[in-house]
């Protein structure tokens, strides 16, 4: 668990490439949301949810709407903001099944009270893979008024620390590897394979 951390689970994605809403795909034998779920609750107990899918309700943390329709991500994490009990809030995406606790433990020690710090994979920076201080939520809100719904730019305006965890000894890429496609599911079955988890 991290310390005065609220996890989010962003799961309001409308899912169009997956052709059905991809949160309830199962790998390796669960649903996407709980893996997610899952994750959520091993970094924080003060877990929830952002997603306006009803079929979310039956989860056993609480479920919010987002604040502001059809602005993406960046409203998800808005609204994850408002509602947050703690000074900082862990962001999760819901297709991303290995994602873990190791991954948000290396995020924390860069908390900054004024700005993100957010996860750069093999593949670039991952917003949703990041740590928010409840602070800049005025600065969130004024951007989606301006319907400006860029999260890189609004990283870049923030100046946002980034960890680069391509470069750690350790590092796996199945880590960040998302579900976009249902062939994915058995991409990503096949990378597991070939390397252990490592997800402690």
């Amino acid at each position: 668990m991290l310390a005065h951390v609220t996890s989010a689970l962003i799961a309001g994605c409308k899912s169009k490439r997956f052709g059905s809403p991809k949160e309830f795909a199962e790998f390796d034998g669960k649903k996407l949301i709980d893996h997610a779920i899952e994750t959520a609750l091993s970094i924080s107990k003060s877990a929830i949810i952002v997603g306006s899918r009803l079929q979310t309700r039956n989860a056993n943390i609480p479920v919010y709407d987002d604040l502001v329709d059809n602005c993406g991500p960046i409203g998800g994490i808005y609204t994850a903001l408002c509602h947050a009990k703690d000074k900082y809030v862990a962001v999760l995406p819901v297709d991303m099944p290995l994602l873990n606790l190791k991954v948000y433990r290396a995020l924390y020690p860069s908390l900054n009270e004024d700005k993100p710090v957010v996860a750069c994979s093999h593949k670039g920076i991952e917003p949703l893979v990041s740590i928010w201080p409840v602070k800049v939520v005025d600065q969130l809100k004024d951007q989606i008024e301006k319907k400006d719904f860029r999260l890189y730019y609004l990283l870049k305006k923030l100046a946002a620390i980034e960890i680069n965890f391509a470069s750690l000894p350790d590092y796996k890429h199945h880590w960040f590897e998302n579900i976009n496609y249902k062939k994915d599911i058995n991409l990503l079955k096949n990378q597991t394979k070939l390397a252990p988890l490592n997800i402690k």
